[in-house]
């Protein structure tokens, strides 16, 4: 995918934000109690266990509703999608917001069984709403066995970026026995929709169906 990707990454996560004038106070009427929608929990994920059903073909799953693995974003458990976003408690951050960036799903056989595999690309945020509130990306490598969807790693970008900005992911591909994932990083001097420097993952599966970093490279 091109460079240009980062702002589509920046974007999915990005919005304006501006302060409304403060006009005179008022004083409410009354009003009934409202009753809250539950604050949504991470669900218990234990090594193996499966995320919920799923077709034999992933290209017909509608991500943006998807349960998935919360480690990305140093989250215990699951995370819900509802119209691409969830919240969840990161053990780092906090409360966070979590969103899909559809964009950047990618398939391709893995596992060696002429069935995709997809490569689900996921970022979490302060929920600032800002892109200097983007916390960390990652891309989520999903397989269907038995009609029920399972994780088989988690490909975080590797690199320490030398600036505040977290790397961004720019393309993952899968192949049989490895997904290879190529992170663009931030310079000092890179601005938020931009940056110049490229790092290439590659994450091999090992026999028990479970992705492994085996190589990490700086490639410009």
């Amino acid at each position: 995918m091109a460079r240009a990707l980062p702002v589509v990454a920046v974007a999915a996560l990005a919005a304006a934000c501006s302060t409304p004038d403060q006009g005179p106070r008022v004083t409410p009427a009354p009003a009934a109690p409202s009753v809250s929608a539950p604050v949504p929990t991470a669900s218990p994920l234990t090594p193996g266990s499966a995320l919920g059903p799923a077709p034999d073909d992933l290209r017909e799953v509608d991500w943006t509703r998807a349960v998935l693995p919360g480690d990305f974003c140093e989250i215990a458990g699951t995370v819900t999608l509802t119209d691409s976003e969830g919240r969840g408690e990161s053990k780092t951050w906090g409360r966070v917001h979590v969103a899909l960036l559809p964009d950047l799903t990618t398939y391709g056989d893995v596992t060696g069984d002429d069935r995709d595999e997809a490569a689900v690309a996921v970022g979490c945020d302060n929920g600032g709403g800002t892109a200097a509130g983007q916390l960390t990306f990652a891309a989520v490598v999903l397989t269907a066995r038995d009609g029920r969807l399972y994780a088989l790693g988690t490909l975080p970008t590797q690199h320490e970026s030398y600036a505040e900005h977290p790397p961004l992911v720019s393309t993952t591909k899968l192949k049989p026995g490895r997904a290879t994932m190529t992170e663009l990083w931030y310079r000092p001097s890179d601005a938020n929709c931009c940056p110049s420097g490229e790092r290439v993952s590659t994450w091999t599966l090992e026999a028990a169906d479970v992705l492994v970093l085996s190589d990490s490279k700086v490639t410009s």
